[in-house]
């Protein structure tokens, strides 16, 4: 009774200390969803299977790994934010973690001759004890790292080392039990080290690769701005050369209306004045002249755009000609933002497309609304955020994810909202400069 009774505690303190470990590890690389019944429920079952674990007799051992991996799976999808595949990897490489530290234990429980007698009971212990001091280091490593979504393709090529690596180990552990034999078992020991630190390797390559991806989309971002740029600089260029030229001729026209005046032709310099009157002025096809060369480049080449789409858009812009905001942000911003109105007005009828854009910069903060008629279609992912309706959405820009990224960096926000088929879109940016000068 009083031995049934210690067992059942040790395996009550072995699943806590599971479930901390496992938070722990989680709350290192992602961020907490909102609390729902399905992520408590997941929580539960996995407690509940640390306990009984041990005790069901006649499982298959990959039976264990594949249940332990996928509950581990369902608490990091239900209960923390990221990308489906990045944390169905970062799932199984705790899991494979894990499992290579309870192989090391029983390797040195082998070394030790008492594997049967001493295994079931403290094994757990000690390898939750290594895989909470992994943890803690983890922590400190990654502490000031910001964790990014990579490609699926890379997520597939990653997941193929842990779950390779489990099967390798697994089976030398088991050749190890059945020959017994302790030179076998000390080079053992050695591989699975080895294995276990190139597992552990994939937290650094994951970061490298998300910082490789973050960087290649900024240099496009900073490519489509810096072409952006260098057609504003064109069209400034062709309207200083059309003002040059006009000035030239009107000196011409002066010279032609004084001599008339002095041979006192006062009608026919009337008439002539009337022609000149009449002349066409400069072309001028840009909507926004703020003088801010990104903002101006890039609604302006949006405007264009619109044009050729035959949507009606109009634009009210009131911001100085210098912001402290990041020059690729407000790419990121304001290009994601209007090439969804571009192409959401290209689905409806050519009399029914509109596109209003406003934008204001008053008491340190900058102010962003767009209005653009729909054909009244939304698609909304499992959280309720919208995503693109085209096919493959994941291949189309950086998508309002991005634009909502770029006001958390700026402690603002991002509001949508649909009136009768009429999208709306609402950004506030803070301006940091000026938080920081004020604290400071």
């Amino acid at each position: 009774m009083f031995s049934d009774f210690r067992e059942l505690s040790a395996d009550l303190i072995t699943a806590a200390l599971a479930v901390v470990i496992l938070k722990m590890y989680f709350e290192t690389f992602f961020e907490k969803e909102k609390r729902t019944i399905y992520s408590v429920i997941c929580w539960v079952f996995y407690f509940l299977w640390q306990i009984v674990i041990g005790r069901i007799e006649g499982m298959p051992p990959y039976g264990n790994v594949v249940i332990s991996v996928v509950l581990v799976s369902l608490i990091c999808i239900s209960a923390y934010k990221g990308g489906f595949w990045q944390k169905v990897l970062f799932s199984v490489l705790i899991n494979a973690l894990w499992m290579f530290l309870e192989f090391l234990v029983g390797y040195l429980f082998l070394l030790n001759g008492n594997f049967e007698t001493t295994l079931n009971f403290l094994g757990p212990v000690f390898s939750e004890l290594l895989a909470l001091f992994l943890i803690i280091g983890l922590r400190v490593f990654f502490q000031n790292e910001s964790i990014r979504n990579i490609s699926n393709k890379n997520h597939f090529l990653l997941l193929l080392i842990p779950l390779g690596s489990m099967f390798v180990v697994y089976n030398i552990f088991m050749l190890n039990i059945q020959l017994g034999k302790t030179w076998y078992i000390e080079k053992s020991i050695t591989s699975s080290i080895i294995v276990f630190l190139i597992n552990a390797a994939i937290f650094r390559l994951y970061l490298s690769l998300s910082k490789e991806k973050e960087l290649q989309k900024y240099n496009t971002v900073y490519e489509q701005q810096i072409e952006l740029c260098n057609q504003h600089m064109r069209e400034k260029e062709a309207v200083m050369l059309r003002f040059r030229n006009a000035r030239h001729d009107m000196k011409q026209h002066l010279i032609v209306l004084l001599n008339m005046l002095e041979h006192q032709e006062t009608e026919q310099a009337a008439d002539y004045l009337r022609k000149q009157v009449h002349m066409d002025a400069l072309e001028d096809n840009g909507i926004s002249r703020t003088d801010n060369i990104v903002v101006d480049s890039l609604v302006n080449a949006k405007y264009s755009v619109a044009l050729k789409a035959k949507i009606n858009f109009t634009a009210d812009i009131h911001i100085p000609m210098q912001l402290s905001y990041s020059g690729a942000d407000l790419c990121i911003l304001l290009g994601n933002i209007l090439d969804n109105a571009i192409e959401a007005s290209r689905k409806i009828p050519e009399e029914q497309r509109n596109i209003s854009f406003f934008m204001k910069y008053e008491s340190n903060v900058l102010i962003l609304t767009v209005r653009n008629a729909f054909d009244g279609k939304l698609r909304k992912n499992r959280d309720g955020r919208m995503i693109s309706l085209k096919e493959e959405p994941v291949n189309h820009g950086i998508g309002l994810e991005s634009v909502r990224k770029v006001a958390e960096k700026y402690h603002g926000s991002v509001v949508t909202e649909v009136k009768q088929n009429i999208f709306i879109i609402k950004v506030i940016l803070c301006d940091l400069s000026v938080k920081l000068s004020q604290i400071s």
